[in-house]
């Protein structure tokens, strides 16, 4: 739809990183352009609860695993009105 903020990683650094049972919500966010070694975008690693709604993923890359996001020992995701374009 056009609305909502835009976090731009520049090719240089994922957006999110979490750990230690941090859980995370997000709405109408757009990341584009996110480089991580795991998750381009996000990083998950023993986090608690994520949801996001009506958010897209665009060129995101990673080096090893999760083009746009990467979520491992964690809670649980719900994703709801995501895309994903262009992410390796």
């Amino acid at each position: 739809s056009g609305e909502g903020a835009t976090l731009d990683g520049k090719k240089s650094s994922n957006m999110f990183y979490l750990s230690g049972g941090c859980s995370l919500y997000l709405e109408a966010l757009h990341f584009v352009d996110g480089r991580g070694e795991y998750g381009g975008a996000v990083d998950a690693l023993g986090a608690g609860d994520i949801a996001m709604r009506d958010v897209s993923f665009t060129g995101c890359e990673a080096s090893e695993y999760g083009g746009g996001m990467f979520v491992e020992s964690s809670g649980d995701v719900s994703l709801e009105g995501a895309s994903f374009s262009e992410c390796t």
